[in-house]
């Protein structure tokens, strides 16, 4: 491995789905970590899910080999019923609880769930001292978290690192921030599901929404080679078919936009990048993320049958999904090889 090669991380949202980036991720951290037991990345951008994977890997970079496991911990412990529960009940009791408080403490940007147990997990997982310590190790250069600006829907960065600049594109705007828990908080709020977060003087969701450069972030910070880990399979050219007597409902207009808030547009921004020296992998689930295709226990399948499974943190669940991602990195382990290890100058492609 060359030392003037900077290696960056790039992961998408998905929600519960993320569980499938700490399986790829246990598996490259078991098997491709740099001399002293430092992750083989330098660079960690992400958003909404992939956020929090790629803030807690930047902040434990110098320590990679353990914290494989202590990611895994942390996404199992998250089990929490009122994401994956009876739905209507959680938004009635949610309701019930602002409407007895007073006016004066009630919140202002209301959401159907619950936003505490989403913030502890990222508090938990995302320490800033941690992050200032491998900055100074020098074994994270730079790290960029997505967020949506409010008001506008413009996709922000927020960039901090040795390389971090600001810029003022058609398709995002790069911040330089000293990049903390609300920052991840924001990149994972669901809109309407999970309330806005006030960064500075703005309020900020989901950075999935506005999205269209995931890439961006890790190459203006210097990468010169990217792994990007999807949650989902590319979506089919070809239009779905439609059954007999199909009529719209809302289920499926909410499960379009959940799928829209995840999709990953690496595969676009490759095409874009073609002449520029940069070696791209893009890293995408072996099978399609449901119930279907999830070895899981009954009492799951009857809760996955009532909705979307991004919403699914579940133990069971997120554990088969994790499996999942280590599995398809085992099975992809010489092209990981060839990625990590790399003599050669030319740029190469693996789909």
């Amino acid at each position: 491995m060359k030392n003037a090669q900077v290696f960056a991380l790039a992961c998408t949202g998905g929600g519960a789905h993320g569980a499938y980036q700490v399986g790829v991720l246990k598996y490259i951290h078991q098997h491709f970590c740099r001399e002293e037991n430092l992750s083989p990345f330098q660079i960690f951008t992400g958003s909404s899910c992939g956020a929090l994977n790629t803030s807690f890997y930047a902040a434990q970079s110098f320590d990679a080999y353990q914290s494989r496991l202590w990611l895994e911990e942390l996404w199992l412990d998250f089990h929490v019923p009122a994401y994956h529960g009876n739905m209507l009940k959680n938004i009635l009791q949610s309701f019930y609880q602002e409407f007895k408080k007073s006016q004066t403490d009630r919140n202002s940007c209301w959401s159907l769930l619950d936003p505490m147990p989403m913030r502890e997990v990222i508090k938990r997982g995302f320490q800033r001292e941690n992050l200032e310590r491998a900055f100074r190790h020098g074994s994270t250069l730079g790290i960029g978290v997505s967020a949506t600006e409010l008001v506008s829907g413009r996709s922000c960065w927020f960039l901090e690192g040795r390389q971090a600049a600001t810029w003022d594109l058609f398709h995002s705007t790069g911040l330089r921030d000293s990049v903390n828990h609300h920052h991840v908080e924001a990149s994972c709020s669901v809109p309407v599901f999970l309330p806005p977060v006030k960064i500075g003087e703005r309020y900020y969701l989901d950075g999935s929404i506005s999205l269209s450069r995931p890439l961006s972030a890790a190459l203006a910070m210097g990468a010169t080679k990217i792994l990007n880990i999807s949650t989902q399979r590319k979506i089919p050219y070809a239009l779905p078919e439609y059954s007999n007597g199909f009529r719209p409902r809302l289920k499926i207009i909410i499960r379009m936009l959940l799928n829209r808030l995840s999709y990953d547009a690496a595969s676009d921004e490759a095409e874009i990048h073609k002449s520029l020296p940069v070696e791209i992998y893009l890293f995408q689930p072996s099978k399609r993320i449901d119930s279907a295709n999830i070895n899981i226990g009954h009492e799951v399948s009857r809760l996955l049958r009532r909705k979307t499974t991004r919403f699914m943190f579940h133990e069971k669940f997120v554990r088969e999904i994790i499996q999942l991602g280590y599995d398809d990195a085992k099975a992809k382990h010489e092209d990981l090889e060839s990625f990590f290890g790399l003599e050669k100058s030319q740029k190469k492609w693996f789909f």
